[in-house]
């Protein structure tokens, strides 16, 4: 049967006027209940609970229309009903109630909600007259907890409370039952298998504040202010990771923003796009997992990043079992089960480059820690799996002594059957070349390595050319797609300056809002395209265009800064609270600054000439991080320390080659701490 229970918790106590603290963060403002026109609920997430908060300060009823490709309700990743669609069950809904003078409050007169994303948390401020509510809501960090405080002013007697709300479906059943602080909602999930589950609603109260912790299984019995503490204790730690101070607010911004996304996004499983239903239930694309990993190892976000390596290795065996002895093949879109397929029948389907992004993300997950236990147990026997497959599988050889890799869909909106198509072949070459080079590294598997750089040499012959640039595919010379990049970014297979390489990023800046999205509609460039051709750009050397790049990803941003798939008011909306976009221009801005590339470290190679103070301490590839900065125009401080992930000693000798912003040459040692001479 239907659970259509409700929960009214009431609580009653005499309570002094008190200050009002509004988080840091973007704050938008209404009233009664109308919201700004671009206006969606603020996303709060530990990578397992995820929920949206809207301006009541509460969770709004899960609705049949989505409002611009967005989930409300509560999702818990792992969560599922059964196949076909495999779809993320609500954990249902909740929403403040507020009585002063016995008089119920429903409606304010005005409000603001703030989301602070450094605290990982959002505030409501609330006034009905000279009452006014001040709510604040986080997603504890490492635990499915959802804490609530609601603080009161210019009123002596009020009755406040939290009205939970049951999930609805007919395949959940449950039922309440109550306890001495709150009450509980066990239930049952009919879906793929009967899963078991506890809500627990519990109420206290902490010096003139209203505390209710929302938990998920096992019930939160501490204080608001110990769970507060350690809450803001995880979020600032993660955040250390590294440093970027730039003179373009806007940017530290965009910076803050795309980091606190992808933290939201990172399971316990890998990096799907979103953690809600409208966010493709949750799926996880190996092309979109590598962009996160770009932009988390760009910031030190090791850990964080490795989860999307640990998971291909984890579900190695089953990838290898879909082509039993040559090679491996995931899925197009993975959950959390390896054995589903959850992208729905389409030419998707016949993409192959993700393979190229698997190895990729294990290779740089290698790499930034040049971790060779690592690159030994978990990456290499990825890479070598996915390299095999490409060879056996998808690379033929033709008379003329070039290769070519099978037809496919490369980008979707290209559609299907593309002739040697460019970015799936820049992956292919990529694929076998990291393989190869970590093969040589490890001292292994020879035979397959000289094969590898075999076909990549081959593969690269018969890249499709036109007017003296790449262009997408052999049979679609004419398409404007980003894959035309794709020789840079993602898959740098070039050097600096490559020629028809270069002529094609210049090309496709010029073109590109004729394709600037995903999916063939809109009229603009989406933030993660902006990103990528930003990314382009700086490979070709192209500095002096990346700035403008990255702040036209900045304006399809919404009211809180947070990135959307496509945000073009009135025209195309879909998909706030998108990581992809996160990522690319997480790692767009960190390679603004720091970038290896050709085996140098390039600082500032995206930076205007206009900036004179700037400065970063950011991680490079190659297990070291830099520490930077410049005054006046002036560099004041160059460091290279070893990462706290290299597995070699601190005593080993190793220097770096490094460009300076103002394009001179210098090798620098890697120590350990101190600022150190920089020598031609």
């Amino acid at each position: 049967m239907k659970s259509n229970l409700k929960l009214y918790v009431l609580l009653v106590a005499v309570i002094a006027v008190a200050g009002l603290t509004v988080a840091d963060g973007r704050t938008v403002c209404g009233e009664g209940t109308n919201a700004p026109p671009r206006y969606v609920p603020a996303m709060l997430s530990n990578g397992s609970l995820c929920m949206t908060v809207d301006f009541s300060g509460g969770v709004s009823a899960p609705k049949k229309e989505r409002r611009r490709g967005m989930s409300n309700g509560i999702f818990i990743l792992g969560k599922r009903m059964g196949g076909p669609k495999y779809a993320l069950y609500g954990h249902g809904w909740y929403r403040p109630t507020l009585r002063v003078d016995g008089m119920s409050l429903d409606v304010p007169d005005r409000w603001r909600q703030s989301l602070d994303p450094t605290a990982a948390k959002t505030t409501v401020v609330s006034e009905f007259g000279d009452v006014v509510r001040t709510i604040e809501t986080f997603v504890a960090h490492g635990a499915d907890v959802i804490a609530i405080r609601q603080t009161f002013s210019g009123a002596q007697r009020v009755e406040a409370g939290i009205e939970y709300f049951a999930p609805e479906d007919e395949r959940i059943q449950g039922q309440w039952e109550d306890l001495p602080d709150g009450r509980a909602f066990s239930y049952k999930v009919f879906g793929k298998k009967i899963d078991n589950g506890r809500i627990t609603v519990r109420n206290a109260k902490e010096g003139g504040a209203f505390v209710t912790f929302i938990s998920f299984g096992k019930p939160y019995a501490g204080t608001y202010a110990v769970l507060a503490e350690r809450h803001a204790a995880a979020w600032a730690k993660y955040y250390s990771a590294s440093e970027v101070n730039v003179p373009d607010a806007e940017v530290m911004s965009m910076r803050r923003m795309a980091e606190y996304q992808l933290k939201c996004n990172v399971t316990k499983w890998s990096i799907p796009v979103g953690l809600l239903p409208s966010h493709f239930q949750g799926g996880i694309f190996a092309f979109d997992e590598m962009y996160a990993v770009q932009g988390l190892l760009s910031a030190g976000h090791f850990d964080e990043a490795r989860r999307a390596s640990d998971y291909r290795f984890h579900t190695l065996g089953m990838a290898k079992s879909r082509v039993i002895g040559a090679g491996a093949r995931w899925v197009w879109t993975s959950i959390e089960d390896p054995k589903v397929e959850w992208a729905p029948i389409g030419y998707w389907l016949d993409h192959i480059f993700h393979m190229s992004a698997i190895a990729r993300t294990c290779a740089l997950n290698a790499r930034y820690a040049d971790d060779e236990k690592y690159l030994r147990e978990r990456a290499y026997p990825v890479m070598r799996e996915c390299a095999r497959f490409y060879a056996i599988h998808c690379v033929y050889d033709a008379p003329d002594g070039s290769s070519f890799v099978c037809k496919c869909t490369d980008l979707e909106r290209l559609c299907v059957a593309k002739v040697r198509p460019f970015m799936t072949t820049c992956g292919v070459i990529d694929t076998m070349r990291l393989a190869a080079e970590a093969a040589d590294r490890l001292g292994v598997d020879a035979k397959d390595a000289k094969n590898w750089r075999r076909i990549a040499s081959r593969l690269e012959k018969s890249l499709p050319v036109k007017d003296g640039r790449f262009a997408a595919a052999a049979n679609d010379l004419n398409a404007v797609s980003m894959g035309v990049m794709a020789g840079f970014f993602p898959f740098p297979i070039f050097p600096k300056g490559h020629p028809e390489q270069t002529a094609a990023v210049d090309w496709f800046l010029a073109h590109g809002v004729k394709a600037g999205n995903m999916y063939a509609t809109g009229k603009k460039i989406c933030p993660w395209y902006a990103a990528a051709m930003a990314m382009g750009a700086m490979r070709a050397g192209e500095g002096e265009k990346v700035l403008p790049l990255i702040r036209e990803a900045g304006t399809s941003a919404g009211v809180w800064g947070e990135y959307w798939e496509i945000n073009e008011p009135g025209v195309a909306e879909c998909r706030p609270w998108f990581m992809t976009a996160a990522g690319n221009c997480l790692y767009a801005i960190n390679s603004m600054l720091l970038m290896e590339a050709d085996g140098e470290c390039r600082i500032g190679a995206g930076v205007p000439k206009e900036w004179k103070d700037w400065s970063f301490r950011l991680p490079a590839e190659g297990g070291y991080e830099v520490e930077f900065e410049m005054k006046n125009g002036v560099v004041t401080k160059l460091v290279l320390r070893q990462q706290a992930y290299n597995s070699k000693r601190e005593s080993d000798p190793r220097t770096v080659k490094v460009i300076l912003p103002d394009g001179s040459r210098h090798t620098v040692e890697v120590v350990s701490s101190g600022v150190v001479k920089i020598s031609p």
